[in-house]
C-alpha cells in the first residue's frame, strides 16, 4: 500500500482507494463512469461454504436515458466450469445505482474451494416484452476474469471468516 492510500496491482496500474464501510468491513471505493458491482465474499471452512453478498452496483445505464431494471445472477462453478449452484437477486427497477443487498451461500468443500469460481452476471430487463439482456459479468476465484478478482478470492481465503468486499468492473459480454 502506498502512502497515498492507493494500492498497486500486479501490473502496476493504480486501483481504487480502500475504505472501511459503515458496518466496519473493508472494501474498495467505486471508480466512476464504468459499470461496477460491489461483491462481498467470506469462506467458512468449518461449514465449507462461501457466503456471497451482492451489495450494489454503480453506473448501470445512462442517467439521461430511462434507468434500467436489473438483477444479478450468481453461479458457483467447479474447476471444469460445471455449474454447482445458482442464485438470483430480486429485480431492482429504474436505477442506474441499484442496491441489491442479496446474500447467498455456496457449498465448496475444503479440497475444492481453491479450484472453484463464483461468476456474477449483471442482467437488465428492457422493453415492452421485458427482454433479459446480459450486460456483463465478473468471475472471481480459480477462473478469475481479472487480476483484481483473483486477489479478492485470495483475500477471502486468508480472511479467517471475515467478509471482504470489493468493487469489480463489469466485463462486457
Amino acid at each position: 500500500m502506498h502512502s497515498n492510500g492507493i494500492s498497486r496491482g500486479h501490473n502496476g496500474d493504480s486501483r481504487r482507494s480502500s475504505m472501511v464501510d459503515a458496518t466496519g468491513r473493508f472494501c474498495s471505493q467505486p471508480m466512476t463512469g464504468s459499470p461496477e458491482i460491489l461483491v462481498g465474499l467470506c469462506y467458512d471452512d468449518k461449514h465449507e461454504v462461501v457466503s456471497v453478498c451482492i451489495e450494489k452496483a454503480s453506473s448501470l445505464g445512462s442517467e439521461n436515458a430511462h434507468p434500467p431494471d436489473s438483477f444479478i445472477r450468481i453461479i458457483g462453478l467447479d474447476e471444469f466450469s460445471t455449474e454447482l449452484s445458482r442464485h438470483k437477486t430480486d429485480t431492482v427497477k429504474h436505477s442506474t445505482q441499484p442496491v441489491y443487498s442479496h446474500h447467498c451461500t455456496m457449498r465448496f468443500s475444503k479440497d475444492k474451494v481453491e479450484t472453484s469460481t463464483v461468476r456474477v452476471e449483471v442482467w437488465t430487463v428492457t422493453g415492452i416484452l421485458r427482454r433479459k439482456v446480459q450486460i456483463g459479468s465478473i468471475s472471481i476465484g480459480f477462473a478469475s476474469s481479472t487480476p483484481d478478482a483473483n486477489e479478492h478470492w485470495q483475500q477471502m481465503m486468508q480472511g479467517a471468516g471475515i467478509t471482504v468486499s470489493k468493487w469489480h468492473a463489469i466485463q462486457s459480454e
